[in-house]
């Protein structure tokens, strides 16, 4: 029986009677000058192959039969070329590859973008879906469907670190050893069972968590929703709030959550350090922004702003974040190596020995062994000293002892080291008995590689193998022994006075040449500190030269020649960037931050949190610079000797003679040691709070 169909209500056809209905025919006009053809008038024309389009941007132009240009398709297909004049474009293309060079790598966010403003979601999202969920499933729509990089470019691995960031992660894949009787339960079975290894995640690109961050390093947690465990379950539910919180951070302030990612996170993480992650990060998240604006994710007003300007320091990031790498490997420059290496070392440790004998009243000997309980006063880069007791051992106690005290790694490159007597002014020498080497003016019996009186293994002057002298058997020294005598050096053995692998030391000379500029001047100010790349100025093309005095003459040099970098303080202080600080071989007048003025010399006192330096550096560096980066290190001023202390100028320039830097001559620094690069929109995460 024939199911009975409901009539439609008056309210379910009222819209309906509103609209016109249209039905043909008839059919309407056509416009006038268009003229339809009938079908069966109508004649397929398809695609000319072979014909020769004229001009040189019509030759990759696809026609049809009417030499009409075709339309590209909006979805891409591997099958989409142009398929007019192939034979043309086949003999340049086999021609062009004889003699062109080989082919660029294309990188992967190259590859990305074509067709990426044609990927969307998977679907329309409901009103009723939180911001939350919605960006959870554009995440996941993100991911899948995409061709990704191998393992090895470390794409997927920022990508999971960027979720776990945001908390669009919560336990990435955590892997549990099994129990003893899992794995005899595994033994015992005779089918084809999985790995032991138990695999408890979401689907990530093998990432795992770092413990140098506290939040993260909670997922190394074994999670299982079948553990009665309340704690572990307290702990997952905690892991659940804390996705939750950096969700909503992320959806409150999109600009600073990515600038966090795009600094300071990245910098814990140990992420910075390698050079393909600079490059791949702000790439990758810049797809991701666009993704999520293009489909409208996040359709409120207040999100769109948020993720427009996370955008503009995402593409600040594409240009900074490289160039970090890249100053980290042209600073400090030879200018400031030459420099020095001229003056000497301004910074590092600075140690010096106070010997304390044990309770005798006999005076302190020249030499003393390392029994004698020695104390070492450490001064670190940040002028904290620490008072070292040296335990009675070995050579190795003095690299142990201070690196447990001054919390960093040092290296002791002279193991017998000379210093000051505290109550004399005689050198003492502190080394240990060296049992291995017989070097030593004891009575101990010379062991490998002696060259006392006691015989050893390549002694000098003993009758023993390998000795050379008067006894020796092998490889003797004498004028009548044709193998190996000292007066035949080898063939294949040529004589090396220094290794070829040690490059000479830096100096001003490679540079200014013949130069009076080490007896002119010296250090000032030793300053250490993060400051802001404020302006860059490249040496001035017409600038004459002066007629002055020989350190007037110097400086005229030294502006010609070199760059100048403008530095402004930081203006803050970040968890990575610390306050300035003055270190003790710093000589002149410097402003301290109660107001007070330490200190003494000529010139306006230099105050290193208003003040601006001006950084000489060679022309060629520039490139690697950006304005608004900064520079953590310890900036040395160099500044004129007393005796040649800046007086009225005498020296006679041309007309055209003024450069862009004339206001700031005479105030010269060098970077004796770069400790930190940090982007423009650096952001650290309590700064942030």
């Amino acid at each position: 029986m024939p199911s009975r169909i409901a009539e439609p209500s008056a309210a379910d056809t009222t819209v309906t009677q509103d609209l016109a209905f249209i039905t043909f025919p008839p059919f309407p006009e056509p416009p006038p000058g268009v003229t339809l053809i009938p079908f069966k008038d109508f004649r397929a024309r398809g695609i000319q192959l072979f014909e020769v389009v004229g001009g040189q941007n019509e030759e990759d132009m696809e026609l049809d039969g009417l030499g009409i240009p075709t339309v590209e398709l909006r979805v891409k297909h591997s099958t989409d070329e142009c398929k007019s004049n192939t034979r043309k474009r086949k003999r340049k293309k086999k021609t062009a590859g004889v003699d062109s060079a080989p082919a660029r790598k294309v990188p992967w966010y190259e590859e990305w973008e074509e067709g990426e403003d044609l990927r969307v979601t998977k679907g329309k999202f409901d009103s009723n879906i939180s911001h939350v969920d919605r960006l959870f499933h554009a995440a996941n729509d993100f991911r899948v469907n995409r061709t990704w990089p191998p393992v090895t470019s470390g794409v997927g691995q920022l990508w999971d670190q960027f979720r776990l960031y945001v908390g669009l992660l919560v336990n990435p894949a955590v892997y549990r050893k099994p129990t003893k009787d899992e794995a005899d339960d595994d033994d015992d079975d005779d089918c084809d069972s999985p790995s032991n290894t138990q695999i408890n995640g979401e689907d990530t690109f093998g990432l795992a968590p770092s413990l140098k961050d506290p939040a993260s390093s909670t997922y190394s947690v074994e999670l299982d929703d079948h553990d009665d465990d309340e704690g572990l379950q307290a702990r997952k539910s905690d892991l659940e709030e804390q996705r939750e919180e950096k969700l909503i951070v992320f959806l409150n302030d999109p600009e600073k959550s990515v600038t966090i990612f795009l600094s300071s996170y990245m910098r814990e993480q140990g992420l910075i350090w390698s050079e393909r992650n600079l490059v791949n990060a702000p790439h990758l998240l810049s797809f991701f922004l666009n993704f999520v604006l293009r489909n409208r994710v996040l359709p409120k007003a207040s999100h769109e702003r948020g993720i427009r300007s996370a955008l503009d320091i995402v593409e600040l990031a594409k240009k900074e974040l490289p160039l970090t790498y890249k100053i980290g490997q042209a600073l400090p420059d030879v200018f400031s190596d030459g420099c020095k290496e001229c003056f000497g070392r301004k910074g590092g440790i600075e140690w010096s020995f106070d010997d304390h004998l044990k309770a005798t009243d006999q005076p302190a000997p020249v030499e003393i062994p390392f029994s004698v309980d020695a104390t070492i006063t450490v001064t670190d880069q940040h002028g904290t000293e620490t008072e070292i007791v040296l335990p009675d051992t070995e050579e190795t106690a003095l690299k142990d002892a201070i690196e447990d005290n001054v919390d960093m790694e040092i290296q002791v490159t002279n193991t017998r080291t000379t210093a000051l007597v505290a109550n004399a002014n005689t050198p003492i020498t502190t080394a240990p008995p060296d049992i291995w080497s017989g070097d030593t003016t004891d009575t101990v019996a010379g062991g490998w590689g002696a060259t006392g009186d006691t015989g050893g293994w390549g002694s000098v002057g003993s009758d023993t193998w390998g000795a050379i002298g008067d006894g020796g058997t092998w490889g003797p020294a004498d004028d009548n022994d044709e193998w190996g005598a000292d007066s035949a050096p080898l063939s294949f053995a040529p004589e090396v006075t220094e290794p070829s692998w040690l490059s000479p030391p830096p100096s001003l000379t490679s540079l200014l040449g013949p130069t009076s500029f080490p007896l002119t001047h010296s250090t000032g100010v030793v300053e250490s500190s993060t400051r802001r790349i404020k302006a860059i100025h490249l040496p001035p093309k017409d600038k004459a030269k002066i007629k002055g005095d020989t350190a007037e003459m110097v400086e005229d040099e030294l502006e010609r020649r070199f760059a100048r970098v403008v530095m402004s303080p930081w203006g803050r202080e970040e968890n990575d960037i610390p306050k300035p600080f003055i270190r003790k071989t710093s000589r002149g007048a410097v402003v301290m931050p109660d107001g007070e003025v330490e200190g003494s010399g000529s010139g306006k006192p230099h105050n290193p949190y208003e003040d601006d330096i001006v950084l000489v550096l060679e022309p060629t560096v520039l490139d690697t610079l950006s304005l608004g980066m900064g520079l953590g290190g310890l900036w040395v001023q160099i500044v004129r000797e007393e005796n040649e202390a800046p007086k009225k100028s005498n020296g006679k320039r041309g007309k055209k003679s003024k450069g862009p830097l004339d206001e700031l001559s005479g105030n010269y620094w060098y970077l004796e040691e770069l400790m930190g690069i940090f982007p423009s929109y650096f952001m650290s995460r309590e700064n942030a709070k």
